[in-house]
């Protein structure tokens, strides 16, 4: 496998509000900002207007999915994070959804329209697996990925190093308003995905030591929470 370090584009697979968006464009990459929510994509495209004519950022109106074509996509009328292909994860806790059809795309179909980025994020509301099982069948990947932390994590962290990627790291999303990147005066709102990976604190942790922080961190190998509810994750991965 190949991996990306040229490139100068960021994927940002669950756009909602924009604020990563805004984040990556601060920070002097051009972006491809994907999301399945219409109005949402109607707010950004006002927002980033400048950056659209620019020519710095795509806003594509999809859902990342393991297959083309259309999908049904549930709307959370009460919190538009939760939204989601998934209809259990869309309407937890009993929120009002509202189903609508959207167009489906593959990684590697986003890939071919608008180019290899060197940093993928990954934050699908519950489909982010289906998304990290496509990465085996690219030839060429980005060098920088994240995505964010559920019951899958063991297997999050198993296929991204079958991916060829080597570093790890742990970022609580918990503590991301508390974080400003320096190169960019940003603070980070609440919700952010918050800084790159290599600008996270601490040094890159292998495969095996990533399991052990995770495994004493967030939850134990039979799958059982130990972590406090108030703290949720992202896991970064580099190819280093």
């Amino acid at each position: 496998m190949e991996y990306a370090f040229e490139s100068r584009l960021v994927a940002d697979l669950g756009m909602n509000n924009g604020d990563d968006t805004g984040f990556y464009l601060r920070k002097g990459f051009k972006v491809v900002a994907l999301e399945a929510n219409p109005g949402l994509c109607r707010k950004a495209e006002a927002r980033f207007a400048d950056a659209i004519v620019e020519d710095k950022l795509a806003i594509v109106n999809a859902a990342i999915w393991d297959q083309s074509g259309e999908v049904t996509f549930h709307v959370n009328l009460d919190n538009d994070h939760w939204s989601s292909i998934e209809t259990g994860w869309a309407g937890r806790d009993n929120s009002q959804t509202q189903p609508i059809t959207v167009r489906s795309m593959t990684l590697g179909e986003l890939f071919a329209e608008h180019g290899v980025p060197y940093y993928l994020k990954i934050d699908v509301e519950g489909v982010d697996l289906q998304v990290l099982e496509q990465l085996n069948s690219l030839e060429l990947l980005p060098a920088r990925v994240s995505v964010e932390d559920c019951r899958f994590g063991f297997q999050y962290l198993d296929i991204l190093a079958s991916a060829g990627y080597n570093g790890f790291k742990l970022l609580d999303q918990s503590m991301v308003p508390d974080l400003r990147d320096e190169t960019s005066g940003m603070a980070f709102p609440k919700g952010a995905s918050g800084p790159l990976g290599d600008e996270i604190a601490g040094g890159w942790l292998s495969h095996e030591d990533i399991i052990e922080l995770y495994a004493s961190t967030v939850r134990d190998r039979e799958g059982n929470r130990i972590a406090d509810r108030t703290h949720w994750w992202d896991i970064h991965a580099a190819r280093l």
